[in-house]
């Protein structure tokens, strides 16, 4: 479809020509930027975590993290009401 490959160009040219549109208009026109920030740590609190990359050139391993889930359901096959019950999950900071 060739309006799939032409539309950005088509809308930049529209909306730029027009210095009465929106900023949001002028901001959507100029395309998405894949510059993205990231960091190897974060702190929160008191609490620093790394990513699991930094992690493993330090003595301190501070990368894992829990996360705790809550969620409705049953206590067993035969019992009908539902209940809250939580689960915990693990694993690793990969990007910050």
């Amino acid at each position: 479809m060739e309006h799939n490959t032409t539309f950005m160009s088509w809308f930049k040219d529209e909306v730029l020509k027009d210095s009465t549109e929106s900023e949001t208009l002028t901001w959507l026109a100029t395309g998405l930027k894949f510059d993205v920030i990231s960091y190897t740590t974060y702190e929160v609190n008191i609490c620093i975590f790394y990513t699991k990359s930094m992690d493993e050139k330090s003595t301190v391993q501070n990368s894992s993290v829990p996360l705790e889930a809550e969620s409705m359901q049953f206590l067993t096959l035969k019992y009908t009401n539902l209940v809250l019950g939580s689960m915990t999950y693990y694993g690793f900071i990969e990007e910050i």
